[in-house]
């Protein structure tokens, strides 16, 4: 169902509908892209579009910060173990 203009950008943490079971890890992965799509589709974005698309960006952004992070640390303990 498309978004009209005056209706607020779902949010990640909404409620799932009644007949939706818990959300998954890939339903959560999906949620911002679907949003992007959303904003991107629409004719005039508002003001409050764009902070919530540069705030959805920046969250992106931190989550593949810690995934590099993460990955690095796991790379490093790995070579320091096989010396």
């Amino acid at each position: 169902m498309p978004l009209k203009k005056s209706d607020p950008l779902p949010m990640s943490g909404a409620a799932p509908a009644p007949e939706a079971s818990a959300p998954t890890e890939s339903d959560d992965f999906r949620v911002p892209w679907l949003r992007l799509a959303d904003f991107l589709l629409s004719s005039t974005p508002t003001a409050n579009d764009i902070a919530v698309i540069e705030a959805l960006a920046r969250k992106e952004q931190d989550a593949i910060k810690r995934r590099i992070r993460r990955t690095a640390e796991q790379v490093k303990r790995q070579s320091k173990s096989k010396q």
